[in-house]
């Protein structure tokens, strides 16, 4: 057992947590439209971004875009799931930018080269 819970979790995937997570999210569930799609964009989301809790950030956030934008949501069901899943796409994108930008905020940069210690040129044959 690798938890310090004596319980196993009920529910494995945290879909159910991402519209609580949304930023600017309304207290109720995700539209009904969306409900068959959640499990599959959380999966999506944990592939690209390899982190539990970055991924049910990310699908609240997907979530939340889509209610922004609801008059930009497609009637039709595939076009629906297309549409989400490109939300999803350019939302863990850009959540992968901004962990890189941090990660080479934090890097300190190489050292410039001098004169003493800058690339040396291969001797020139006769």
């Amino acid at each position: 057992m690798t938890s310090s819970r004596m319980q196993a979790p009920t529910h494995t995937t945290g879909a159910h947590r991402a519209h609580r997570r949304a930023p600017h999210a309304s207290a109720h569930r995700p539209a009904a439209r969306y409900e068959p799609h959640l499990d599959g964009l959380f999966t999506y989301c944990l592939s690209v971004l390899c982190d539990h809790d970055a991924a049910t950030e990310a699908l609240g956030a997907v979530l939340a875009i889509a209610d922004r934008h609801e008059a930009r949501c497609p009637e039709a069901e595939e076009e629906r799931q297309s549409w989400l899943y490109a939300l999803a796409r350019w939302t863990c994108l850009r959540t992968l930018t901004e962990r890189r930008r941090g990660r080479q905020a934090h890097r300190r940069p190489p050292p410039a080269p001098t004169r003493d210690t800058g690339p040396q040129s291969a001797p020139q044959p006769p």
